[in-house]
């Protein structure tokens, strides 16, 4: 939204206005251009109206008064642009170089010889005042009434103060530098538009003019431009630049391309009438691409249905045609030629917009029902749910941290070129994240700095790894882990986290060297042999860049292949009645022996009684022999039907020592 100042004796030339102030203040904010309040000057009631951003029609006193006129029924009178005498031609005095025709649709130059530069008529400065701007000189004067009349944007040179009178228009070179006409050194790049002579910049296209060539009292002869711009590159440039100006903001928005000259001849023609001289015949003007109107169809049954109430056809059309949309009803559709002032009219929603704010938005019918289709969570849904629900029981909370990050950080991961947002959006943190972990570790030191001294975090969203050339990146769901405690504690996480979404799936590590990772302790993860992603304690080098006082142990799942994995029917047994028996049992193996491979073993015994192994820990040292390791399992027996006797599971127990003698060399420590 952007404030309008609107002056009341300015709007009467061209629409009649024939009713009370507030019922005209109501009127503007039921079509659309929000009244945000009213002030008086000695002679004038100046309207204050808000104008949404796809509306740059309406940020001139013809577009609000072509608005007033639909929704009033009053006759809408444009300027009268009249013949003005020349002498000589344009192009013989001035010449338009575009080099940049991407960024400069369209430029258009006159001249006037020999004007008198001076003070503005009292009804001029009076208009100019209301809306507050400040009077300047005639030519300032009329270049800035037709900014707010036609919402173009014009600009006077000095035309002697041109190297050989003439424009070019291209994109500006590094190491230029110009000093704009608030006196403003600005340090251009290759980035931006610029408006040069023969020699050097003179303007920065669609922002502001310089200083070495503006109207003073001196100025006799005068160059007038008048152009379309590319919004978003205006928009840079005036980010960068850090300046701001009424024309600037309206380039960005957007100009009517065909509009560009006739105002420009309405500037001529005011200002022969108030400083003299004589206008060059003709204009140099530029235009690659000149404007071909698109047509849009409206159905006026799909009008009807989707604001809820009848309106006839015909009356669509009627509307329609008022705002100069040269609408023709033939049988079921309405075909509409969208003039080049309304660039926001491209589909059919768009007309039926048009249709609803003109009738009336008071018109569409309310209900005292509301229906509302209940139905159950997807599989997504009930996979997010259940994650949020393991994560809280494990001790974690949920972080919601930005996409991007610094590019050091991706490579603190092993992400040396990750995917970055042009330097012109965004100067710093402009890399999109290859993986969560480096905004998990950013909040960890946030909450240290708070004084949090246990971490424990999760998140799940979008990450961007490269995929290498020119491409898109691979954008996929990851859930990130970082907690401050033991890493077995994480670990048991995501174990709770895999049984609970893939129940039944076999969850394996596999060690293995994670970027960011400590090598001595990080492992990919398996589900169902299907790699899902990586665990492991954060390195002392990725601790010391986020400046973090404590250990961190993380982890990263893929959504994707957690959801593949996923079995979200859920089955249940009754509580048993009979107390579980849990023995302890340490078995000596060769050092390479994975806890993987006593699991397999454990896997291939049949035990219907046996309900649970856990590992407790691993133990090197005296008096275990140099190679071998002692490793200690809980196994856990329990069954339905009775108490188990000792007798029955140190039978079970010593089939399981059989297994882990022949298969893996294991002997029971005692």
């Amino acid at each position: 939204m952007f404030p309008m100042n609107i002056s009341l004796n300015w709007l009467t030339d061209y629409v009649e206005v024939a009713m009370p102030t507030a019922e005209l203040e109501q009127l503007f904010t039921r079509i659309g251009l929000n009244h945000e309040g009213t002030s008086e000057t000695p002679t004038d009631l100046v309207l204050d109206l808000e104008v949404t951003s796809n509306r740059p029609d309406c940020l001139g006193h013809i577009g609000v008064a072509r608005e007033l006129s639909v929704a009033t029924g009053k006759k809408f009178t444009p300027p009268v642009l009249g013949d003005i005498p020349t002498s000589g031609q344009a192009a013989e005095l001035t010449k338009v170089d575009v080099q940049a025709p991407d960024l400069c649709g369209r430029y258009s130059a006159r001249v006037i010889r020999g004007v008198k530069v001076g003070p503005s008529p009292e009804w001029l400065v009076e208009r100019l005042e209301a809306i507050g701007m400040r009077s300047i000189n005639n030519i300032v004067d009329v270049t800035n009434y037709i900014l707010m009349e036609y919402s173009q944007p014009l600009h006077a040179f000095d035309y002697d103060k041109l190297a050989e009178n003439r424009i070019v228009v291209r994109r500006a070179k590094g190491g230029e530098r110009m000093v704009s006409i608030d006196e403003t050194t600005c340090d251009l790049d290759e980035s931006m538009l610029v408006i040069a002579d023969a020699v050097k910049p003179v303007a920065i296209a669609g922002v502001m003019g310089g200083l070495d060539t503006e109207v003073s009292d001196q100025t006799v002869n005068i160059l007038l431009e008048s152009a379309q711009f590319d919004p978003l590159n205006i928009r840079h440039t005036s980010r960068r630049l850090a300046l701001m100006s009424e024309s600037n903001f309206r380039f960005e928005r957007g100009v009517d391309p065909v509009g560009v000259d006739e105002a420009s001849r309405r500037a001529c023609q005011m200002i022969v009438q108030l400083a003299g001289g004589e206008l060059a015949g003709g204009a140099v003007d530029v235009w690659a691409n000149p404007y071909e109107a698109p047509t849009v169809t409206l159905r006026p049954a799909r009008c009807c249905a989707l604001l809820g109430f009848d309106i006839p056809a015909d009356e669509q059309a009627a509307i329609l045609d008022r705002l100069g949309l040269a609408a023709q009803l033939d049988g079921d559709t309405i075909t509409c030629t969208i003039p080049p002032y309304r660039a926001d009219l491209r589909r059919e929603a768009d007309l039926i917009e048009e249709v609803a704010r003109i009738v009336g938005y008071d018109k569409i019918p309310l209900s005292t029902k509301i229906a509302h289709e209940v139905v159950g969570l997807d599989d997504e849904q009930k996979i997010r749910r259940d994650i949020a629900l393991v994560m809280a029981a494990s001790g974690f909370d949920e972080a919601v941290t930005f996409t991007y990050i610094d590019a050091e950080e991706a490579a603190l991961f092993g992400v040396s070129d990750p995917v970055c947002a042009d330097t012109l959006t965004r100067k710093t943190n402009n890399a999109l994240r290859p993986t969560l972990l480096p905004s998990l570790l950013a909040a960890c030191k946030s909450n240290q700095d708070a004084g949090a001294s246990d971490i424990s975090l999760y998140e799940l969203a979008a990450v961007f790894p490269p995929k290498g050339g020119d491409g898109l990146p691979n954008e996929y769901v990851e859930l990130a882990m970082v907690s401050s405690g033991d890493l077995r504690d994480l670990r048991g996480a995501v174990e709770a986290l895999c049984e609970q979404i893939a129940t039944g799936a076999l969850m394996e590590l596999k060690p293995s060297a994670q970027p960011g990772m400590d090598p001595q302790a990080a492992a990919d993860i398996f589900l169902d042999a299907n790699p899902i992603g990586a665990i492991g304690q954060i390195s002392a080098d990725v601790l010391k860049y986020y400046s973090l006082e404590r250990p961190i142990a993380a982890a990263r799942l893929r959504m994707d292949v957690l959801r593949s994995c996923a079995n979200l029917e859920r089955t249940y047994k009754t509580v048993a009645r009979f107390p579980a028996i849990r023995r302890d049992l340490s078995l000596v193996v060769d050092e390479e022996t994975t806890w993987s491979q006593v699991q397999e073993v454990l896997t291939a015994i049949d035990q219907p009684l046996r309900t649970d192994v856990q590992y407790v820990t691993t133990y090197r040292g005296k008096p275990i022999p140099a190679g071998r390791k002692s490793v200690t399992l809980t196994a856990v027996y329990q069954s339905s039907e009775g108490t188990l006797r000792s007798e029955q599971v140190d039978e079970e127990i010593q089939t399981v020592v059989k297994a882990f003698a022949k298969t893996l060399n294991a002997e029971v420590r005692t």
